[in-house]
């Protein structure tokens, strides 16, 4: 990892356009906080005292062509490009928010300062700065407006000013960005956040359900974010257990209830190959609800319809498990997948200390049924097909209509193992149930 991913030579060629200009530019946020925790850094994001279209026409004639995005709000984009490729950050003039309505700012008002900039931001591990000059090794300290450096220190999360009621009063959502930085990054959020979150906690009716998908998803994610960052708690676990203790739960999983076995788990499961992450991690997590109450609740959330279908699959495979009444044709019909899905669950409630052994039992032994090679996994994988059965229907006078209850049974028996998947035996047995039909 580069210890300074943002004193790169295609930054350096901004910064050396802004000083030209006048202008000092700064790194902000995550990427300066993560380069002193030593995590990596995606995205980079720069501000300064700059408006956009001094920002435009000050790099005119320079290697840095600048989008204006949004500049209404203060935000162009840098782009550049050199032997290395093509590079883009987002840039953001010093500003002051003013919110009504919840997330996006309603009034904005351009500052000539970080101190200023920084009261806009939301927690103070994100309102770090650090000045981008023309010499790469020229040293440039971290401007710290609101004690991030010593929170990160002490290993704490807390808001931009010391009274949090001023950072969430003006964005629900940021309740929910407490919970998953908390779970990214490690941090114990400070008694007086807890506090104002919970004060707060209803703004989050006012957020659109697509952002609070996305921050949901994000959390859920968060184990994953950076591996190698120890923790105390497993990072979902703990995430989630402050959207809990917050009071956010209804408003974020509406009638879901929370389980708190489940929320333990977390730090046990590992999604299976192929299984949308997110969608195997609320399988889990509601591993105790229903199918439709769970497939309802994520489509109400914009969730895609593929992670929906694969939860929903997933949590029925589960409840059958469970309580035993799986069946293996119903195991064949709902898929592989969700079974193996299944098995991890049980697995990761077993390692968090809930008794799991007959239904983990169960759901192995599904497993090993399902990969027997010989075993038809849809009636594709049937040794006969509509067209064979077509010419028995002919000669004895049965309606077309009837190979499809027909072939479905041939299924079922095949999975059950009450008859070899074998072409003529399959024949066989079809003729039988298709003359029981003769003349209808």
């Amino acid at each position: 990892m580069n210890q300074h991913p943002y004193r790169v030579p295609w930054l350096i060629a901004a910064a050396r356009a802004f000083q030209a200009a006048g202008f000092p530019l700064y790194a902000v946020g995550g990427v300066v906080r993560n380069t002193l925790m030593g995590l990596p850094a995606s995205d980079i994001d720069l501000c300064g005292p700059a408006h956009p279209e001094q920002v435009a026409k000050f790099c005119a004639g320079t290697p840095v062509t600048v989008v204006m995005r949004a500049a209404h709000f203060g935000t162009v984009e840098l782009h550049i490009s050199d032997e290395n490729g093509r590079h883009m950050a987002e840039y953001t003039t010093f500003r002051e928010d003013s919110y009504r309505c919840g997330h996006k700012p309603s009034l904005v008002r351009f500052a000539s300062s970080p101190e200023v900039d920084a009261l806009r931001r939301d927690f103070s591990v994100n309102a770090l700065y650090q000045r981008l000059l023309p010499d790469a090794a020229a040293p440039s300290p971290v401007l710290d407006p609101t004690g991030g450096l010593a929170h990160l220190q002490r290993g704490i999360l807390h808001t931009v000013t010391d009274n949090p009621d001023h950072v969430f009063q003006d964005d629900g959502l940021r309740i929910l960005r407490a919970a998953r930085f908390q779970a990214e990054l490690g941090l114990t959020p400070t008694d007086a956040l807890l506090a104002s979150a919970a004060q707060y906690v209803r703004l989050l009716e006012e957020i659109a359900k697509e952002r609070i998908r996305d921050e949901l998803a994000r959390l859920l994610l968060s184990d994953s974010k950076y591996p190698t960052l120890k923790r105390t708690i497993a990072p979902v676990t703990a995430g989630l257990t402050t959207v809990k203790a917050v009071g956010a739960w209804p408003f974020v999983f509406g009638s879901l209830a929370p389980d708190d076995a489940a929320i333990a788990a977390m730090g046990f499961y590992l999604p299976p190959l192929r299984m949308p992450a997110v969608a195997g991690k609320l399988t889990l997590l509601f591993c105790t609800a229903q199918p439709a109450a769970l497939g309802a609740w994520m489509r109400r959330m914009t969730f895609s319809l593929h992670e929906s279908s694969a939860a929903v699959a997933a949590l029925a495979a589960l409840g059958g498990l469970i309580t035993g009444e799986l069946s293996r044709m119903a195991a064949v019909r709902l898929g592989v997948l969700p079974v193996v899905n299944a098995v991890a669950i049980l697995q990761a409630l077993q390692s968090a200390g809930e008794t799991c052994t007959y239904a983990l039992s169960q759901g192995q032994t599904f497993l090993t049924d399902l990969q027997n090679e010989g075993l038809p996994l849809s009636l594709k994988a049937l040794a006969v097909n509509g067209d064979d059965l077509l010419p028995i229907c002919r000669t004895l006078n049965v309606h077309p209509m009837m190979i499809g209850h027909t072939l479905d049974i041939l299924w079922q028996m095949a999975v059950e193992g009450r008859l070899p998947n074998e072409r003529e035996q399959l024949l066989s047995e079809a003729k039988r149930l298709l003359s029981e039909h003769t003349n209808l």
